[in-house]
């Protein structure tokens, strides 16, 4: 069974905008916008991006479609590692998902905060629902 990525647009806040994938991506990833080399496409965000633009809805192939949801406030389960507490302000890490362990005043201090925990995860890799901040 799959399991949906947007859960809830929050009253239409969302918008699904079509790119191109520069690289493989997983549904439910961070994406960022390409800055360099085949600039406009989006590709899996590097650590501490702060050019997210949104999160995968669906699997993109390297060089094919990509939906990306973007809109501040969404309800979105997104990819997440460690452990997860409710409240917890997520950063981008190397892989395209969240990283919860800084503190949240070491986070929001930084500017990278991309989404906020609303559900816990023991530890692991794994979807975890929250809400999306950029």
């Amino acid at each position: 069974m799959a399991t949906e990525i947007l859960l809830n647009d929050g009253g239409a806040p969302a918008r699904i905008l079509p790119f191109k994938a520069n690289g493989a991506i997983t549904g439910g990833e961070v994406v960022e916008i390409e800055l360099s080399g085949t600039a406009g496409d989006v590709r899996q965000a590097a650590a501490d991006s702060v050019v997210t633009c949104g999160v995968s809805l669906t699997d993109a192939a390297d060089n094919g479609p990509a939906n990306i949801i973007t809109g501040h406030g969404v309800l979105l389960n997104i990819y997440a590692t460690g452990a997860v507490a409710v409240g917890d302000l997520g950063i981008v890490n190397a892989d395209g998902v969240l990283d919860f362990t800084g503190t949240a005043a070491t986070v929001a201090a930084a500017g990278t905060d991309v989404a906020i925990a609303l559900e816990t995860q023991a530890s692991g890799l794994g979807l975890v629902k929250c809400m999306w901040l950029r």
